[in-house]
C-alpha cells in the first residue's frame, strides 16, 4: 500500500504530465486554476489508490526484465532496494488480470492463469508479496484490499481463503470474463503439501530451497508455464542462483546494481539517494557488499573456490600436439550405484607448471557400477597408453567390478597403463603420506586463482560442482564432489611427476619445437642451406 503523501505527489505529477504542464509553470498559475488542478489531483489519487496497475511507471532495468519474457526461467539478481520484487509482482498482476499496458513487450498469457507466489516464511510473504499484490499485510483489514498492484475490482473477496492475517488463495477477475487463481506459499511448507496441482506461473521472492523449487516448477511442466525469480544472492553461488549465473539452458537473468538505478524514481520522487547508498554501504558486512550493492553472488565463509572469473578456455585455443614438453595423465574417481564415475584427462606443462583440465566424462545411471560399460573410453587410440591414476580403494577386490578382481586388476588385464600405486599426497616434512582432501583441494584453489590450472569450457559439471563446493565448521566438504576429486587426483599426478609425454617425439624433436616457440628464423631464403642460422633475438 502506498502512503497518502506519496499517492498525492504521484497524482499531481500524473495530472501535470497529462496536461503537458511543467511543475515550475504550475506554481505561477492563478489561484482558481490551481484549485481546478487540485480537484483533478484528488480525483486521480482516489483512482490511483485502488488501480495502481494502470499508473505503474517502470525503471529502465524493469523494462529490461519484462523483455526477457520469451525464456521459461527468468530472474533478477539484484542489489537491495532497487525494486526487484515490485518487478515480479507487477508482471504477476498483469498476467492474472490480463491487463497489459500499451508499452508491454514481454510475454502475454491469452487466458486466465493459476499462479503461485512464494517467499521465505508466512510473515515474510505477508509483509512483502501479499502487501505488494493485494495491498495489505493482514487480509482481515479489508479496507486496504486493492491498494496493491492488483486492482480492487479484480479481487473476488468472497473466494478468499486465509489463515489469520495470511491469504492462502484468492480468485482474480480476468479481462476475458473468467477468473485467474492466485496462491500464496512459503519455503517452510512440506514439499508433499505442494503436489497434485498445475501452475501456469510460479514466482519466487528470494532464493528457494532446491527441493521446494523442483517441486513447484514440476507443477508448470504440463502447462508450459513460466517461472519468475527475484533475489539478492546472499546465499552464494549455489542452487538456483548458479543455474542463472552460469546461464544454463532455459535460464535467463538480468543483474541490477545500484549503478543501474537513478536517485529518483520515474515519478521524480527520491528513490535511492547517494547519501543513503553511502550509509548502507557502511552498514553492510564486508563479504555481503557485492551481493547487496551489485547483485553479485556472495562468497560465503564456507565457499571453497572463491573465484569470480574462472580460468576457462575453449577446445582449439591450445594445440597440445605442438606444445613442447607437454605431458598428460588420466584420473578416475570411482563410483558405485547412484554415485558417478568421473574420468578426467589433464595436460601438464612441467616447465610452465600449468595444468589443463581438458575433458571429463561423467558415467551415470547403472553404468558407473559396471566398468566394462566405460572402459572403452580408456581404450580409444587417442588416449591409449596414457598413465592412469586410481584412488586407494581401486585395489579392493570386488568393490567396483562385481567380481573377484579389483578395478586395478581389471584395467591391467586390458593392458592399460595403470600407475602402480594409489594416488596419494606427496610425503610431508615427516615423511608421512596421506590422502586427506585438504592438501589437493588447496592446490587446486591456489592454481585456479592464479590461472595455472585451466579448465576447458566443456567441463561444465566440474565448474558447477566447484562453484557450489563448501566446507562446514567441522571441516567436512560438501557433495557432490566426484568431478572435483577426479580433477584433484589428476593434478596430484602432475605435481608428482606421474604424467608422461604422449607424442612419441625424440629429445631432438622437442628441442626443435621449443626453439621454434622462442626463436624466430631469419629470412635467409636466398642463402645456401648450409649458411642459414637462427637468430636468438628474433
Amino acid at each position: 500500500m502506498i502512503g497518502t503523501e506519496t499517492l498525492m505527489a504521484r497524482a499531481l505529477r500524473y495530472a501535470l504530465d497529462k496536461n503537458e504542464v511543467a511543475p515550475e509553470t504550475y506554481r505561477t498559475w492563478p489561484t482558481n486554476l490551481q484549485l481546478q488542478l487540485q480537484e483533478l489531483v484528488i480525483e486521480t489519487a482516489d483512482d490511483m489508490r485502488y488501480h495502481q496497475l494502470k499508473y505503474f511507471r517502470p525503471f529502465e532495468h524493469q523494462l529490461r526484465f519484462f523483455e526477457t519474457g520469451a525464456s521459461e526461467r527468468r530472474g533478477i539478481l539484484a542489489a537491495n532496494r532497487i525494486g526487484k520484487t515490485v518487478s515480479t509482482c507487477y508482471e504477476t498482476a498483469c498476467h492474472l488480470t490480463g491487463q497489459y499496458p500499451s508499452w508491454w513487450t514481454g510475454y502475454r498469457f491469452n487466458k486466465p492463469i493459476t499462479c503461485m507466489v512464494a517467499g521465505e516464511g508466512w510473515s515474510q510473504v505477508a509483509l512483502v508479496l501479499q502487501n505488494e499484490l493485494l495491498g495489505t499485510q493482514d487480509v482481515k483489514i479489508t479496507d486496504n484490499l486493492g491498494t496493491g498492484v492488483i486492482p480492487r475490482d479484480c479481487i473476488v473477496v468472497d473466494t478468499m481463503r486465509n489463515d489469520g492475517a495470511n491469504c492462502i488463495g484468492v480468485e482474480i477477475r480476468h479481462v476475458s470474463g473468467s477468473n485467474s487463481y492466485l496462491l500464496f506459499a512459503n519455503y517452510t511448507q512440506e514439499v508433499r503439501q505442494l503436489q497434485g496441482f498445475k501452475l501456469n506461473l510460479a514466482v519466487f521472492d528470494e532464493q528457494p530451497p532446491d527441493d521446494f523449487f523442483s517441486e513447484i516448477v514440476t507443477r508448470t511442466a504440463t502447462t508450459q508455464g513460466k517461472v519468475l525469480c527475484s533475489f539478492t544472492p546472499l546465499k552464494g553461488l549455489n542452487g538456483l542462483v548458479s543455474k542463472f549465473w552460469n546461464k544454463e539452458e532455459g535460464y535467463e537473468f538480468i543483474r541490477v546494481s545500484w549503478d543501474d538505478c537513478p536517485e529518483y524514481d520515474p515519478w521524480g520522487q527520491p528513490f535511492l539517494l547517494k547519501e543513503t547508498r553511502r550509509q548502507l554501504e557502511r552498514d553492510y558486512l564486508p563479504h555481503e557488499r557485492e551481493a547487496r550493492i551489485a547483485g553479485k553472488p556472495v562468497m560465503g565463509k564456507g565457499a571453497v573456490f572463491q573465484i569470480r572469473e574462472w580460468p576457462l578456455y575453449q577446445t582449439g585455443d591450445y594445440d597440445f600436439t605442438r606444445m613442447p614438453n607437454i605431458q598428460r595423465v588420466i584420473a578416475l574417481d570411482l563410483g558405485l550405484v547412484n554415485d558417478k564415475t568421473v574420468i578426467s584427462l589433464m595436460y601438464w606443462d612441467p616447465y610452465e607448471r600449468t595444468a589443463f583440465l581438458h575433458k571429463q566424462i561423467c558415467v551415470q545411471g547403472i553404468e558407473e557400477a559396471v566398468p566394462s560399460q566405460y572402459i572403452n573410453h580408456l581404450l580409444r587410440p587417442e588416449v591409449f597408453g596414457t598413465p592412469i591414476v586410481l584412488p586407494a580403494d581401486a585395489n579392493t577386490a570386488g568393490r567396483y567390478t562385481m567380481s573377484s578382481n579389483s578395478i586395478r586388476e581389471l584395467f591391467e588385464s586390458y593392458e592399460l597403463n595403470v600407475y602402480h600405486k594409489a594416488i596419494m599426497h606427496p610425503p610431508d616434512q615427516e615423511g608421512r603420506v596421506t590422502n586427506h582432501k585438504s592438501y589437493g583441494i588447496n592446490q587446486m584453489r591456489q592454481m585456479l586463482e592464479v590461472g595455472s590450472l585451466m579448465v576447458n569450457q566443456n567441463c561444465t559439471q566440474f565448474v558447477s560442482d566447484a562453484q557450489n563446493y563448501y566446507v562446514d565448521s567441522q571441516g567436512r566438504f560438501s557433495d557432490p564432489d566426484d568431478t572435483i576429486d577426479s580433477c584433484r587426483y589428476a593434478l596430484l599426478a602432475c605435481l608428482q611427476g606421474i604424467a608422461e609425454p604422449w607424442d612419441n617425439r625424440t629429445s631432438q624433436q622437442r628441442m626443435m619445437a621449443a626453439r621454434d616457440k622462442y626463436m624466430k628464423p631469419r629470412d635467409e631464403s636466398n642463402k645456401a642451406a648450409i649458411k642459414k642460422t637462427y637468430d636468438p633475438g628474433g
